[in-house]
């Protein structure tokens, strides 16, 4: 069966963090992959409230292919993405994708197709390729940079765990406290757009966060916070 894709198994494993989970919007439940015009190809997953995307310059998609939608894989899949070593005590190199499995395997060399079970292959496992249509992902993203005047959006702090996640995922590291996320906001109540603030990943990685409905804030500070002076000073505006 011939593969239909190759990507970056960490890349991977990092985006499937914000594919939905038995949403009845079936395609939301996969990772989208796609061709990119300047080589390479992105991967994308969405649940509708926020979204990842990476850019991967070694990645391919076979000729022909615009697309594919890669649905719902194994803990045991994503685990292996992610490992150190595999069975072969080298690390994980690269995710192949075929229309009714995956092999993962340690082999840099992609001029020649891994075999099945062949001493470099880390895990061979059955995914299913989705039939369906993915949004259009670049429509959420802000086109430039507006400068606003007004109170950043509220945004749901599971979501920002998920980025945390991911960030610890794409750099290798334990914990992804080292550069932080940066967070911006295009305009008040907008879309919020997240980068990691690393090297090798500010600018290969973007998410979007969709902001909450919360209620307005009127002073910076609750009033036991503020000194006595802060206080006449609020009341006073």
């Amino acid at each position: 069966m011939a593969y239909l894709a190759r990507v970056n198994p960490k890349y991977f494993a990092a985006i499937y963090q914000c594919a939905a989970q038995n949403d009845v919007r079936y395609y939301l439940n996969a990772v989208h992959i796609e061709a990119h015009a300047s080589g390479g190809v992105v991967i994308v997953a969405t649940n509708g409230h926020f979204m990842g995307a990476i850019h991967d310059p070694d990645g391919w998609i076979a000729p022909g292919v615009s697309s594919i939608l890669v649905g719902a894989v194994s803990k045991r899949l994503l685990s292996a993405c992610i490992a150190r070593r595999g069975p072969d005590l080298e690390p994980p190199a690269v995710l192949w994708i075929a229309e009714k499995y995956s092999l993962l395997s340690s082999m840099v060399d992609t001029s020649e197709e891994p075999e099945l079970f062949g001493q470099h292959a880390h895990l061979t496992e059955r995914t299913e390729l989705v039939d369906g249509q993915f949004p259009n992902w670049r429509r959420v993203i802000p086109a430039k940079r507006q400068p606003f005047e007004g109170q950043f959006p509220c945004i749901n702090g599971e979501y920002l765990g998920v980025f945390n996640k991911i960030g610890v995922m794409l750099s290798g590291q334990k914990r992804f406290g080292g550069g932080g996320m940066h967070l911006e906001a295009s305009a008040e109540n907008a879309q919020i757009v997240v980068r990691f603030n690393a090297f090798d990943l500010i600018d290969r990685f973007v998410g979007v966060l969709m902001p909450m409905r919360g209620d307005s804030v009127k002073t910076i500070l609750p009033g036991w916070a503020m000194t006595e002076a802060q206080t006449v000073e609020t009341k006073a505006a």
